[in-house]
């Protein structure tokens, strides 16, 4: 057995179902050891990038790594906008990058370049795969970096006379096999923390992704539940709590958060005591700190989130699902029982923000204006979808806001957010990896006509693996907001040319259609959807309208008077 084939035995062993990137000579003979191992799918994308973002998007759909892989040199960098969105967002992604043979790879030869120390600081691991023995120990301390702790994508280089070596007589102990290791929270901590959330007045959780990765949500459920907590979420956290619970707030934030709701922007400006469970505090997150009187309850896994922003006043340090567990058993333990019944005056006051954010939002939702809302867009596919059998993307730009803000998830991972790197084009290949990690799910991918033509030749990938997604392109490059600047109305008419969407879909092997009326949504989408459960990727291109996809602007009067277009 040599070194390539090694690792496809011990990926089967790892649990690993789906590999996914772009052939060459110093791969080839890892991806021929894939391509023999009937446990894994292999897609083959048109650009490495969009391979990266297949994996990055089964990563986030079902919580488990999948595989990327490429050949040397230029091919490797080009993948680098994908790997940065999944470092940037914590996803658990494994790339193996093809390198020179090891006596080139430090003499500059053709299509070599230092990978490893181009990706070292955007990994959360890497390692030279530069002997046979250390098949087994770089496996094994790849697949711990995945499974445990903060995610993040781990980079194995792979020279090619390596993979090519005998390896002996391996053997292999997959990490998988053994319960994934969690830690929780100092006692102490968990006391402290109980005795601050019950002696509030006006309690407030917000969630992050790492809830999500920690499988948290059921836990998240029962505590709030049984303090009557009201619930926010970060943007890559939307779905850890289900929105249609009612303690849920929507997407909030430390204060105010660039697509908060209503309710979850009023809420955390009155609390007194906040938790936050597994978030980061980015930009789509938090544009405002909580004041000093505000008690900040943290909890993390990665100890360098910890007290970065600012000093927590319970900082405990532990998986998400097992520090929540702890606080539901102290809960019970030292609270009263009347403490434990429902607060109807928190509950009231929270149907009551959700019910005015409903109005305040419905001129948009249910606009009939030409071009279309970009919001109605959202409202019509909530009505056609059921939420517990569909997963839905956005990519970057104004489509974030009008997507997520509206959209309601009520499983976990059923909305996938993304945004630290925001790297465009992303949906396109994202939406495919869900697709494979849920196949029987209709994948619903919403993104801006830039956006898509970023990575749109990748549309063809989707139907040559079996992997049929709904493709919602909202197009709003024709109509600039007025107040967006003379410069950027100039620099649409002068460059921004775009490209006949319809006509590429359809070479590309989609299924096309065009919205120019709201009134034609409902009808469009429906069959649209049809096709894609039937098997046919579709694309909808939908001319829209150019709006600010934050609406604080709503009920804020000092939002009301800033300008701006789309983001």
């Amino acid at each position: 057995m040599n070194v390539a084939q090694a690792i496809s035995r011990a990926l089967v062993s790892e649990g690993i179902t789906l590999a996914a990137g772009m052939s060459g000579q110093q791969i080839g003979l890892l991806l021929d050891a894939i391509a023999n191992c009937g446990e894994i799918q292999l897609m083959y994308a048109r650009q490495e990038r969009v391979a990266f973002d297949i994996a990055d998007g089964f990563a986030r759909a079902c919580g488990k790594p999948a595989v990327v892989f490429t050949d040397s040199g230029p091919a490797a960098a080009n993948l680098m906008a994908g790997l940065v969105n999944s470092w940037g967002d914590s996803i658990p992604v494994l790339f193996f990058c093809g390198h020179n043979n090891r006596v080139e790879t430090s003499s500059r030869q053709t299509k070599e370049i230092p990978l490893i120390d181009l990706f070292r600081p955007v990994s959360k691991w890497t390692a030279l795969l530069n002997d046979p023995a250390q098949t087994n120990e770089i496996l094994r301390r790849a697949f711990m970096h995945l499974r445990t702790g903060r995610p993040g994508p781990v980079v194995i280089g792979l020279p090619f006379d390596v993979s090519g070596m005998d390896v002996g007589n391996f053997e292999y102990a997959p990490v998988n096999a053994h319960p994934r290791p969690r830690s929780g929270a100092d006692p102490e901590a968990v006391s402290a923390a109980i005795d601050l959330i019950a002696g509030a007045k006006r309690p407030y959780v917000y969630v992050g992704a790492g809830a999500l990765f920690s499988e948290a949500s059921d836990d998240l459920v029962h505590l709030a539940e049984m303090l009557t907590l009201p619930v926010a979420t970060t943007l890559n956290g939307k779905s850890a709590f289900p929105e249609h619970h009612e303690l849920a707030l929507g997407i909030g934030g430390f204060g105010r958060a660039s697509y908060g709701s209503i309710a979850a922007t009023t809420l955390a400006e009155k609390a007194d005591v906040i938790v936050t469970v597994g978030c980061g505090f980015r930009r789509h997150a938090t544009l405002v700190r909580p004041g000093p009187s505000v008690k900040h309850i943290q909890i993390e896994v990665d100890p360098a989130e910890l007290n970065r922003d600012h000093l927590a006043d319970v900082a405990m340090l532990g998986d998400a699902r097992i520090v929540l567990r702890q606080l539901c058993e102290a809960a019970k333990a030292k609270l009263p029982a009347a403490r434990l019944k429902p607060v109807k005056e928190r509950l009231k006051e929270v149907k009551d923000l959700k019910a005015r954010w409903d109005d305040l939002c419905k001129p948009l939702l249910q606009s009939e204006e030409t071009p279309v809302n970009p919001f109605r867009v959202t409202h019509e596919l909530t009505k056609l979808v059921d939420p517990a059998d569909t997963i839905v993307l956005h990519d970057a730009g104004s489509v974030r806001g009008s997507t997520s803000q509206h959209y309601v998830a009520t499983h976990p991972r059923s909305f996938l957010g993304f945004g630290v790197q925001s790297a465009m084009g992303w949906t396109v290949g994202a939406a495919m990896g869900a697709k494979k990690a849920h196949p029987s799910k209709l994948v619903v991918a919403v993104v801006g006509e830039e956006a898509f033509n970023e990575t749109a030749m990748d549309v063809e990938t989707s139907i040559r693996n079996d992997a049929p997604v709904l493709y919602i392109v909202k197009n709003n490059r024709r109509f600039v907001d007025t107040d967006g600047g003379k410069s950027q109305r100039l620099a649409y008419t002068r460059f921004h040319k775009g490209v006949a969407i319809g006509p590429l879909a359809t070479a590309l092997g989609a299924k096309a259609y065009r919205i120019e009326k709201p009134g034609d949504l409902a009808k469009t989408l429906k069959a649209a959807i049809a096709d894609v459960n039937g098997g046919q990727t579709a694309v909808v291109e939908i001319l829209t309208a150019r709006v600010n996809g934050s609406l604080h602007r709503l009920w804020d009067p000092a939002a009301a008077g800033a300008k701006g277009g789309g983001d």
